[in-house]
């Protein structure tokens, strides 16, 4: 059997033996979620070996064609593994993510260790070259659209996103409506968290089968945003902020002290302020004087970024909690974001005040 690639190019991943034998391990998978009568699964059975034949025969396009048309006729963890494959394969990097996310899913509990690292490590690879939002939004049935286009949260809550500006939107029946503009960079995950508040607060009509009991309209009152408590999930995700920049700070911190101190003994040790010159006969002790000064310039960087994360969630934290709890329409747009990428992370409130 010809082992399938996984990657682009130079990116094959040595896991294409692993994902192989999860194409054969997933094979009765695709029965079990297979969608559509019995004429539709046999044809899509029929498209997954051709399709397969077209890969391995590095014709992309065509397996695309073939394994969304099976793809179309039955969703099961074997057809979306290889079509992420391929859509990897052609730079289509977004879709793979969300075809390798379906995979591993669905996969069986018979799949074993190797088969679902192979494709967690695909998943990941093509998360690299995208963005992905985390979206909560509350209530939970409300509809989000992103570039005005109808999107479904899945389960696990992760939307994957080209990278660049994306337009969203989240609304409900009887709820003010929620836009923004979320900007994602390569590689970056968000998250995205969207509570809508009631309009008005108006009370609900007698007639709302979901306020009636036994024939009589339940007195109490409807669930309301305007009277609802702050979310303190913001504040929580920006204490661990705190806590983790503070405990980075101060590790490095420690770090650097040493380090300063064994400096201070080894210039001691040197005979005058210029023993370091060119042909010194220090040259060992010059060396381990280097290292050292590198190491502390290195572990005061780290020291100032990690007291600098933690300043910086403490006052969004601050800002969060303390901001005035307004009874008006004006605050039904509001969401806090955390955004992380690598090399940074930044903690933001998202909406109108």
């Amino acid at each position: 059997m010809v082992s399938t690639r996984l990657g682009i190019g130079p990116k094959v991943l040595s896991r294409g033996l692993a994902c192989a034998c999860l194409l054969m391990a997933t094979a009765i998978a695709g029965r079990v979620h297979a969608q559509g009568d019995g004429a539709d699964s046999d044809r899509a059975n029929l498209l997954f070996k051709k399709g397969k034949v077209a890969f391995n025969a590095g014709n992309f396009n065509d397996a695309l064609r073939i394994y969304s048309e099976a793809w179309s006729l039955k969703q099961s963890p074997d057809i979306a593994a290889n079509l992420a494959q391929t859509e990897s394969e052609l730079g289509q990097h977004r879709a793979a993510a969300e075809h390798f996310s379906f995979a591993l899913a669905h996969l069986l509990p018979s799949s074993t260790d190797e088969q679902q690292q192979a494709l967690a490590e695909g998943l990941a690879q093509e998360k690299k070259e995208i963005g992905s939002l985390h979206v909560t939004l509350e209530p939970a049935d409300s509809t989000l659209t992103i570039d005005d286009s109808a999107v479904t949260v899945p389960p696990n809550g992760d939307v994957y996103l080209d990278p660049g500006e994306h337009g969203v939107s989240v609304t409900h029946e009887g709820y003010e409506p929620n836009r923004q503009t979320v900007r994602l960079s390569k590689g970056a995950s968000q998250v995205l968290w969207i509570k809508l508040q009631q309009i008005g607060g108006a009370p609900v009509s007698s007639t709302d089968p979901a306020h009636v009991v036994d024939g009589q309209t339940d007195p109490s009152p409807p669930p309301s945003g305007h009277g609802s408590k702050r979310s303190i999930v913001p504040a929580l995700v920006g204490g661990g902020l705190v806590a983790a920049g503070v405990a980075v700070g101060v590790v490095f911190l420690i770090s650097a002290n040493s380090s300063q101190k064994d400096a201070d003994q080894l210039r001691a040790m040197l005979p005058g302020p210029n023993a370091c010159g060119s042909g010194t006969p220090y040259a060992d002790q010059c060396a381990q004087l280097h290292d050292k000064n590198s190491d502390i310039d290195h572990a005061r960087t780290l020291e100032i970024v990690g007291f600098s994360v933690a300043g910086a969630a403490a006052v969004g934290s601050a800002v969060y909690l303390l901001w005035p709890h307004s009874r008006s329409k004006a605050s039904s747009a509001f969401s806090p974001t955390v955004a992380i990428a690598p090399g940074a992370t930044s903690f933001g409130l998202n909406g109108r005040f």
